[in-house]
C-alpha cells in the first residue's frame, strides 16, 4: 500500500484535542510529531500562556457579574498600579472610546477585556479560571486577565466544552470503558 514519511522533521511542535463538549468524550488528541522522537505529549503535558484564548472566561466573569453584551466599557486606556512592580503601567491600543461589550470580545480588545476583570473583580476572574480548571493558582492581576497564566491545550479544550455546555464543565474521557 501507500506509505508516507516526513523527509524533514518539523522544528516546531503542537498539540491538538478533540472533544464532545456535551460529554467530554475525547476523540482525537495529537501531542507531538513522533512519539519515537520523545514521550512528551504536548496537548496534556505542555503549559503555555493562552494568551487571547482567555478572554472569554473573563467576559462570562463580566456576564456573571450583571453586565450585558451591550454594557459600555471604557476602550482608551488602562493604568493601574498592581504586583511588586514599581510604578504606573499602561495599556493603550484599540480605537480610544465606548463600546459595547460585545465589541470588545469581536475585536479582541485587551483594555476592554482589562476592564471588564477590573469591574468585575480579579477575585472574580480567578474563581472562574479555577472552577473550570484553567489554571492552578492563578493570580489576581490584570496580566491574567489576557491569558498571563499557564494552562494546557487539554485543559483549555475542556474550559471551551463548558462554554459550549452552558457552563457544565465534562471531564475529558479517553477510554469508554
Amino acid at each position: 500500500g501507500d506509505a508516507y514519511r516526513l523527509a524533514i522533521l518539523p522544528s516546531a511542535s503542537g498539540g491538538l484535542v478533540v472533544q464532545i463538549a456535551q460529554t467530554g468524550r475525547v476523540l482525537a488528541m495529537q501531542g507531538g510529531v513522533d512519539d519515537r522522537l520523545g514521550d512528551f505529549n504536548r496537548a496534556t503535558q505542555a503549559f503555555r500562556q493562552p494568551g487571547s484564548t482567555i478572554k472569554p472566561f473573563v467576559y462570562a466573569t463580566g456576564l456573571d457579574s450583571g453586565m450585558t453584551p451591550s454594557t459600555q466599557i471604557d476602550n482608551t486606556r488602562f493604568c493601574y498600579y498592581q504586583g511588586r512592580s514599581k510604578g504606573e503601567k499602561c495599556i493603550r491600543g484599540g480605537r480610544a472610546g465606548e463600546f459595547p461589550m460585545r465589541y470588545g470580545l469581536e475585536q479582541s480588545q485587551n483594555i476592554m477585556t482589562v476592564q471588564i476583570g477590573m469591574q468585575a473583580g480579579m477575585a472574580n476572574v480567578v474563581e472562574t479560571i479555577e472552577a473550570l480548571d484553567i489554571s492552578e493558582d492563578p493570580d489576581p492581576y490584570a496580566a491574567t486577565a489576557l491569558g498571563s497564566e499557564e494552562s494546557t491545550v487539554m485543559r483549555m479544550v475542556a474550559a471551551y466544552g463548558a462554554l459550549a455546555n452552558h457552563g457544565r464543565i465534562n471531564e475529558p474521557t479517553l477510554i469508554d470503558y
